[in-house]
């Protein structure tokens, strides 16, 4: 009896133990979210500069401006900047989206093992809870036939 309740007292601390991992990783999942969220919002950013940049040249070349060569030139670094910029953002993008699926696979994880504990706690509960009342119908019956009563009546 006393093993019994000393292994549920170990479950209920090992659940609230995975409880604490899941809302640290729910924290974490949540936090790597708005990384997502703002490096989205800085690509759509940089990939609205890049398409400006590409329109208002566009617009240069149609008008039929003849460019000397310091500012074709410059034309050419400001597109090849905001080119890089762009790409250094979808790269950013990619590493923040990679690590908000390991932090979503690691939240899934610990609901998991959350929900295997809080089981098996449950079923510990349940069997300890029936020994108990077990031992108490044992306990009046034998009380019962200490004071002579009749098995059965």
């Amino acid at each position: 009896m006393q093993d019994e309740q000393r292994k549920l007292r170990q479950l209920a601390a090992a659940a609230r133990l995975r409880a604490l991992q899941r809302e640290k990783a729910a924290l974490s999942h949540a936090a790597c979210l708005r990384g997502v969220r703002t490096a989205e919002r800085l690509l759509e950013e940089e990939h609205q500069r890049y398409a400006q940049l590409q329109s208002s040249f566009e617009q240069q070349g149609r008008v039929g401006v003849a460019l000397d060569p310091s500012q074709y030139e410059q034309r050419l670094l400001a597109q090849s900047q905001s080119f890089a910029a762009l790409k250094s953002r979808v790269l950013a993008l990619g590493e923040v989206q990679d690590e908000e699926s390991a932090c979503r696979t690691l939240l899934g994880r610990r609901t998991l093992e959350v929900q295997v504990t809080q089981k098996a706690f449950n079923t510990a509960l349940h069997d300890l809870q029936c020994y108990q009342r077990d031992q108490e119908s044992i306990d009046i019956f034998d009380a019962q036939q200490a004071r002579g009563a009749i098995h059965g009546a």
